[in-house]
């Protein structure tokens, strides 16, 4: 065996080297910030889309159950207006929820949970009389 030493062209220097490295690093962040970005905007199409089903369809199943009772029980629209804001009221209900959970989800990601338990007023504690 022979111990040769390559050539000095062919061997790229320390500077040639960390360009490359830069340059692939800053083409893959390109590249996943662009793919963040239409994550986002997906997640948000699709919650949209969620909260719209969910108004729509507690407000068309209150409206078909109070059809249904005022044909059954021979009266005018009264189940009907009834079941109609009951069912507006549990679609507006359902997406409180679901916007209450996405704040919860949204603080813990970016850590603000953190941040509003210190700016909170301590609960007052037992033996406290209220004056």
């Amino acid at each position: 065996m022979t111990d040769r030493e390559p050539p000095a062209q062919s061997t790229p220097s320390l500077e040639d080297v960390a360009a490359r490295l830069e340059a692939v690093q800053a083409r893959e962040a390109k590249e996943n910030a662009g793919a963040e970005r239409r994550k986002g905007k997906a997640e948000g199409i699709g919650i949209g889309m969620r909260i719209g089903i969910e108004l729509l369809a507690s407000v068309l199943v209150g409206g078909g159950l109070g059809v249904f009772l005022d044909d059954k029980l021979e009266t005018s629209p009264i189940f009907l207006l009834a079941m109609v804001s009951l069912g507006f009221t549990a679609g507006v209900m359902n997406v409180l929820r679901i916007t209450k959970r996405m704040d919860v989800a949204n603080r813990i990601v970016h850590g603000d949970a953190a941040k509003d338990a210190k700016t909170r007023q301590p609960a007052p504690s037992a033996d406290d009389d209220g004056e």
